[in-house]
C-alpha cells in the first residue's frame, strides 16, 4: 500500500484544480474528476496505491480509476462528487470489484449524508482511509506467507495496534474489504476476482521475498547485491511494500 499525501504538493496539483474548476463552470452538471488521474499515477509510481499492481497494463484489472473515497450516491455523499480531496486512484479490481460505493462507519447512524460541514464528516468514525490522508505505515505490517500452493504476501495489522482499539478495527475493515490477507478463506464471492488478486498477492511475494529474507537473517552482503542492480533497485523502490521492509514492519512465515 502506498503512502499518497504527497498528492497536495505536487507541483502540478494546484494548476490541475484550477483546470478543474473551470470545467465545472462549463459543465454544471458533471466533473471531470479524471483530470487528477496522471498526477495521483505519478506520485503512486503508476500503482495501485491499494494492491500496488501495475497500471494501465495488459493484465485484466490493471486499468487507472479515480474513485471518490465517500461514495457519490444520492444516499452517501453526493455533495462531494466535485471535491478533489474526495478522490484516491485505483486498479479497476480495487474499485470496482471490492469497494464499489462502500463506505462502512463504525456506527453508520453517525453518517453525514445531509450535513454538509468538515465537522459533521470528521466525527464519523469510517473504516476505510485514504492512503493519500494517511500514512499506511501506521496501520500495517507484510506477512509472508507460504502455503501448500504458493508463496503470498498479505498485509496485517500492525503488531502494536491494540484489539480493542479504533484503529484495530480500520485495519481489519481495509484488509479484508479489498481482499488484501486471509487468502485461505472466501476473499471474494466472485471466483475469477478472487484469483486475480491472489495472483497479485504472489506476484508481491516473488518480487520481495529474497530481500525480505536478507533483511531477517540479517545478510548484509545478499541485502547490498540485490540492490546493486540499479534497474532493479529502481523497480524496488517505486513499491509502498519497499518501505515496509525498510523500516523492519514484515513477517516470513
Amino acid at each position: 500500500m502506498i503512502d499518497m499525501r504527497r498528492i497536495f504538493t505536487h507541483p502540478d496539483y494546484t494548476g490541475t484544480v484550477d483546470e478543474f474548476e473551470k470545467h465545472k463552470l462549463c459543465e454544471v452538471s458533471e466533473c471531470n474528476w479524471g483530470l487528477f488521474k496522471k498526477i495521483h499515477k505519478e506520485v503512486a509510481n503508476n500503482k495501485c496505491p491499494i494492491c500496488e499492481t501495475e497500471l494501465d497494463t495488459t493484465t485484466q484489472g490493471s486499468s487507472a480509476t479515480i474513485d471518490h473515497f465517500r461514495p457519490q450516491a444520492e444516499d452517501m455523499y453526493p455533495y462531494l462528487k466535485c471535491d478533489p480531496k474526495n478522490y484516491i486512484l485505483m486498479c479497476n479490481i480495487c474499485n470496482e470489484r471490492y469497494k464499489k460505493s462502500k463506505f462502512p462507519l463504525v456506527d453508520e447512524s453517525q453518517r453525514a449524508t445531509t450535513a454538509r460541514t468538515v465537522t459533521a464528516i470528521s466525527g464519523e468514525q469510517p473504516l476505510l482511509f485514504n492512503p493519500a490522508e494517511e500514512n499506511p505505515l501506521d496501520f500495517f505490517e507484510l506477512a509472508f506467507r507460504q502455503t501448500k500452493i504458493r508463496g503470498i504476501l498479505e498485509l496485517k495489522r500492525n503488531r502494536e495496534t491494540s484489539k480493542n482499539s479504533y484503529k484495530y478495527k480500520r485495519c481489519e475493515a481495509m484488509i479484508k474489504l479489498f481482499g488484501l490477507g486471509y487468502v485461505h478463506k472466501d476473499i471474494h464471492p466472485d471466483e475469477e476476482t478472487k484469483t486475480l488478486r491472489v495472483d497479485i498477492l504472489t506476484a508481491h511475494y516473488e518480487t520481495f521475498i529474497e530481500l525480505a529474507q536478507a533483511i531477517n537473517n540479517k545478510d548484509k552482503k545478499s541485502f547490498a547485491l540485490i540492490l546493486q542492480d540499479e534497474n532493479r533497485k529502481e523497480m524496488l523502490e517505486k513499491y509502498g511494500f519497499f518501505q515496509f521492509l525498510l523500516k523492519k514492519q514484515f513477517d516470513v512465515y
